[in-house]
């Protein structure tokens, strides 16, 4: 009598090749999914990111003419905007002069300390991105105190590397249709400008990873930032008249020699910027495309 093999037979190979069939397909569906998870957390990053640039260069730059050093202040040297262009895109400059401390510090070697500086040189430059020739680079130039050449040298801190576009227009006055300038010099003109317009345009940063790398609607995305600062007519005034500290008793002769404060302890502002404070009104919008 012979043995009943039927129970005993394998998977057949079409069996085999199925079953891998299969499973190739949910291996393939799952990596699919992942794959499209990570390229929208990388659009959320890039997005986010760019988004979020625009305003913060504006606010820095809102934050130092703020604190123009505007009192007390030597041949009217401290503002200067400068109409430029790199690579037929606009590349503005603007150099400041600010009463405030400085974002970074200097290394005193005698107290083996850092140190920050009240009053500091202050300017926003591009170059030509030396990787992508589409871009600029933006850079926020610093320079301790205050010397003979107020619009140069210091340290540059890089902002931001894909800057399409960066524009000031500056208004002497207020009018129905105001008629902007590309230059202000305050030294030429005596005078602060009534309000400053600043057109910002950039780029999508994309995250360095593979999976954004075919994200082209994301990568190609620009966006432009439009803000208005406004110089109050106090802070334009006070400008104009040259305002200077007076220490009491220097005109009183010899019997009134040493009195007062020369340091400012009395209260009194004393000192190139010592009178700042926020003098900057804002208005911003953007748009993308």
């Amino acid at each position: 009598m012979r043995p009943n093999r039927r129970w005993k037979r394998g998977f057949t190979l079409i069996e085999v090749l199925i079953a891998l069939l299969i499973s190739a397909m949910m291996i393939t569906v799952t990596l699919g999914t992942l794959e499209s998870t990570n390229r929208a957390v990388d659009t959320i990053h890039n997005v986010h990111e760019t988004e979020s640039i625009g305003p913060r260069i504006l606010e820095l730059i809102r934050d130092d003419l703020a604190n123009l050093a505007y009192f007390d202040c030597q041949d009217y040297r401290i503002l200067f905007g400068e109409n430029s262009s790199l690579g037929g895109a606009d590349a503005d400059r603007l150099q400041m002069l600010v009463h405030r401390r400085s974002k970074n510090p200097f290394h005193d070697m005698v107290r083996d300390e850092d140190v920050w500086a009240p009053l500091v040189e202050v300017g926003y430059v591009l170059r030509q991105n030396p990787r992508f020739s589409d871009f600029l680079e933006l850079y926020r130039r610093e320079d301790f105190l205050n010397d003979d050449e107020p619009y140069k040298g210091g340290q540059y801190t890089l902002l931001y590397d894909r800057i399409t576009r960066f524009e000031i227009l500056y208004y002497e006055r207020p009018e129905f249709d105001p008629a902007w300038e590309e230059e202000w010099d305050t030294e030429d003109l005596e005078a602060l400008p009534f309000a400053m317009e600043i057109f910002l345009e950039l780029e999508l940063q994309p995250r360095r990873s593979l999976e954004s790398l075919g994200i082209l609607g994301s990568n190609k995305a620009r966006h432009e930032f439009r803000a208005i600062f406004t110089v109050p007519e106090e802070t334009r005034w006070m400008f104009r008249n040259r305002l200077h500290p007076l220490v009491h008793g220097a005109d009183e002769g010899e019997e009134g020699e040493g009195d007062g404060d020369p340091t400012g302890a009395d209260g009194g502002p004393t000192g190139v910027g010592a009178a700042t404070g926020r003098n900057i009104t804002t208005q911003t919008t953007t748009s993308s495309r």
